[in-house]
């Protein structure tokens, strides 16, 4: 019996010649049925459902493309990162001397305003901690004095 016989034997639109009936059936997406079953099968006893997932894997149906040996993500193109090369967002020159000079100041004086505010925030952090400790001091000692305030209970007075 040979392949084209027997049914494993096909050809694609393009003509080219592959084995496995299964390759061009593959189903995108997983009916519900298939994935209640999976959940069914993780929350009875998960070996069931690693057998069910096992056997998605190894018909090829995890994910489009699967059976021919695509990884899950190759149907997305990357996106060209060398087309971003040369360009530095607003930071690069403009042409013009004049403007160059005035951006150049501007962002030394926001770049500054920046570290200022980066200092204040923190000495108000400090601020706060102190205030804090503080605070936990104050109660401490407010519960110490009336700690020791107390007549002890052992002794009744009569």
């Amino acid at each position: 019996m040979t392949h084209a016989a027997s049914g494993t034997f096909e050809r694609d639109l393009r003509g080219q010649a592959h084995f496995g009936s299964h390759c061009s059936k593959v189903k995108s997406r997983w009916s519900f049925f298939e994935v209640a079953a999976m959940v069914a099968g993780f929350v009875i006893f998960w070996p069931l459902g690693l057998v069910a997932l096992f056997l998605k894997w190894k018909n090829g149906e995890m994910w489009p493309g699967a059976a021919s040996g695509q990884a899950p993500g190759a149907p997305w193109k990357m996106p060209n990162i060398g087309s971003w090369q040369g360009r530095s967002y607003g930071f690069s020159s403009s042409g013009n001397a004049a403007f160059d000079e005035y951006k150049r100041t501007q962002l030394a004086r926001l770049e500054e305003e920046r570290r200022k505010l980066d200092e204040e925030q923190k000495a108000f952090r400090e601020y706060l901690w102190n205030l804090r400790k503080a605070k936990d001091q104050a109660e401490f000692d407010h519960f110490m004095a009336e700690r020791n305030a107390k007549p002890p209970a052992g002794n009744p007075s009569m």
